[in-house]
This record gives C-alpha cells, structure tokens and sequence, in this order.
C-alpha cells in the first residue's frame, strides 16, 4: 500500500497547493473564490476544509487559522432554516446535498478540538433542515426544485444524520438516516448498480431517472461507506462491495471508465468519478494494485496545473469514438424514441464540448432550448471543458481520505 499511498499523496499535494492559491482570506473569513465559473460556493470551501483537517491531523502542517476563518464563513452562509445553498451559474438555493457536506464538514471542525466555537444551533438547525426534506421512507428532496428520489443525496445526507447522530446520541437522526440507507439499497440492481435516482417521475423530472451512472455510483458509494465507518452493517457493506465490482466491469484494464454504459449524461466523464474511485479501491480492493495504480494515473492527467478540468481529456479519435457510441448511450433507459433522440444528440454535443479547453466556464446554449429537454440537465452546462474547482474539491476530499486512512494503519 505504500506505493499507492504515496503516488495518491503527490497527486494530492499538486492540487491541494494549487487550490489553497484561489482562497480568499480576510480578517475572520475564507473561502474559496472560483474565478472559473464566477460563482462562490459553500460545498468546495468545506470540501478544502475537510481535507485540511486531515491534513492537520496527521501533522502535515498548521492551518488552525485558516479552518477558524473557514469555519466562520460556512456559519455566516448558512440560511435561517438551517440549510445551506447550492450555487452555480443560474441556480442559487437551499440545497439538501450542500447542507449535507457543509455539516459534515463543521462537525469535523468540532472533532478536532482546534478551540473553534460551532454553536450546536447551527448543527441542530442543519439536521432539522434535512430531516424536513424526506418526503418518504429514506427519499429526500435535493432542492426546492428538485424533488426526484436522488440516490447519491439521500446517501450523503444519511452520511451528515449518522454521524450527528452518533455524536449526539441523538435516536431521531439516526432512525431517518437508516431509512435513507434502506431506501438506497432496496432500489440497488442485482448487478450492483445504482440507478441516479427512483422509476417515479417526480418534479421537475417529465421522465424517470432510472439509468446507470458511473460519476453518481462512485459518490453514493462513497457516501455510504462514510455511513458504515460509524455504524457497521453487513447488508451496507454488502452493497458497498457488489456496487464496487459493477464499477469494475465498468471500468478498462488500462483505467479508464467506460462511458458508453453510463446513462446520465451530464454527468459523462466528470473527473472526480476518479477520485472517488481510488478511495473505494484502496479500501475494499486493496490487493487489485494495478487497478489502483491505473486509476490514479488516470485521475493524474486530468489536472491542469493543480485544478482539475471538469471532464476527462479528449482528442480527435476519442471524440469520434465517442460520437459513434452516443446512439448506444442516447438508447439506455425506458425512454420513448423522441426523448432517447434528444438524449443522443446531448451525448453528441458532449463528445465535441469535451475535446475543447477553456480557461472559464462558457455557459452552452444548449440549457436555453425549449424542448422541455433542459429538465434532466445539470445545473452547469458548459460548451467546452475548463479547470473546475467543483471536481477539484471533490477528490481532494478522497484523497485526503485515503491519506489519513493509511496513515492510520
């Protein structure tokens, strides 16, 4: 495990140096300022922040003063009913997944006794947010605006309950985060994928969200071994390891996924799907060194000094690959012909996004179609690839767990 540990510290202290450079720090504040998107957002500050206090623990360097400012920023943002919003380029709103990872956050702040006050009101108030949003039997709302049963949030906001929980004794939180695991694996397929989200149509969704996705399965599985590190369960841990090995028959023996058998589009070739990867690897497949090593080569080449681009690097070959394999990627899901039409010529628009660069976001004009097709987009929609700190901050948070955990060892 030492080579693997340290090939995935390099890679780490790359980005996590690069990243710090984008902070902006004042006299009681700090926060990531992203001059890519022009957008602030509380999930990749907190993402920073959770890696630097793994960073910390296992004494790589001080940043108890920068945590603090951190910390006081995150309290400042978060919203009177407890929740924290999601921000992109036209979206700004309470959001339970970035309520999720900022409490997450805050209570490893609270962990690491750095003598940073975190009024419990701004704990409780998150997991009252978050308890508010179930809808039914472990399915949350991710947002106002999206009430579709989204499998990788309803594993992170179990992940913020558990460990509240836990931490509080508290049985509340903890019975409706174990719904929310119950939820989760019940609609797991035999093969071990997790769809992105439930069969149900549900707002603002006109058709179901039951296809497979690559990115979404390495985040739920991610999220749920955060919720299994506090409370052992065979039948998570099952999961977890049946989730794993479809990712694996998903994935090329040189390291690279397999997109074609992944059927959300917006989230085709996102770049921390690797990061995660290496984390769940490391863990549960710990003997697969190859695996390992190939998938953090490939996580490595994604990086743009320091800052990874929001999709995996294309070229000429690959985008016409690609292309040729839309109608089969366009074509996964029970879909009607005229939906599945829309959906290959989005893949297509996708392959030729991703093989050009750009320094910024350039908002695409494809989220301004009225065909009703916008619904099942992302919030961002580029019109070409650009360093996005929202990927960066993501595997620099599994990273920086796969460093603590061996440390640890």
């Amino acid at each position: 495990m030492k080579q693997i540990n340290d090939e995935v510290e390099k890679v780490f202290l790359n980005s996590f140096t690069e990243t710090c450079k984008c902070l902006k720090i004042d006299d009681d504040v700090a926060f990531l300022e992203d001059d890519f998107t022009g957008v602030v957002r509380t999930r990749t500050t907190a993402e920073l922040c959770s890696a630097m206090i793994k960073m910390q623990k296992l004494n790589k360097k001080e940043y108890t003063e920068i945590i603090k400012k951190i910390t006081n920023w995150l309290i400042i943002k978060q919203n009177k009913d407890g929740s924290w919003n999601e921000t992109h380029v036209n979206y700004d709103n309470p959001s339970s997944v970035f309520t999720a990872i900022c409490g997450l956050t805050l209570l490893e702040v609270n962990e690491e006794k750095l003598n940073i006050k975190i009024p419990k009101t701004v704990l409780d108030n998150a997991a009252n947010f978050l308890i508010k949003q179930e809808i039914k039997n472990g399915h949350f709302r991710k947002s106002e605006h999206y009430h579709a049963d989204v499998l990788n949030a309803d594993a992170m906001i179990s992940a913020f309950l558990i460990k509240y929980g836990v931490n509080q004794n508290n049985v509340k939180y903890l019975e409706v985060a174990k719904r929310g695991l119950k939820n989760i694996i019940s609609q797991q397929k035999d093969n071990g994928e997790f769809p992105y989200g439930s069969k149900i149509v549900q707002y603002p969704y006109k058709h179901h969200l039951d296809v497979p996705c690559i990115h979404y399965q390495t985040v739920t599985l991610y999220y749920l071994d955060k919720c299994n590190n506090k409370i052992e369960d065979d039948e998570v841990k099952k999961s977890i390891n049946n989730g794993i090995n479809w990712l694996q028959k998903n994935q090329k023996i040189t390291g690279e996924f397999n997109w074609k058998s992944s059927g959300l589009n917006f989230a085709l070739y996102l770049t921390a799907t690797y990061g995660f990867a290496v984390y769940l690897y490391s863990k549960y497949c710990c003997t697969n060194k190859l695996l390992i090593l190939n998938t953090i080569r490939i996580l490595n080449q994604q990086y743009e000094k320091g800052i990874l681009l929001r999709w995996e690097k294309s070229s000429s070959l690959k985008m016409i690959v690609g292309i040729l394999f839309s109608i089969k990627g366009g074509s996964i899901g029970k879909y009607p012909i005229n939906f599945k039409i829309l959906r290959t010529l989005h893949r297509i628009h996708r392959e030729i996004s991703r093989l050009k660069e750009n320094k910024k976001m350039i908002p695409s004009k494809i989220t301004k179609v009225k065909t009703g097709y916008s619904a099942i987009l992302s919030t961002v929609e580029s019109s070409t690839n650009y360093p996005d700190l929202y990927m960066t901050t993501q595997a620099l948070d599994a990273m920086a767990s796969v460093i603590e955990r061996d440390q640890k060892i």
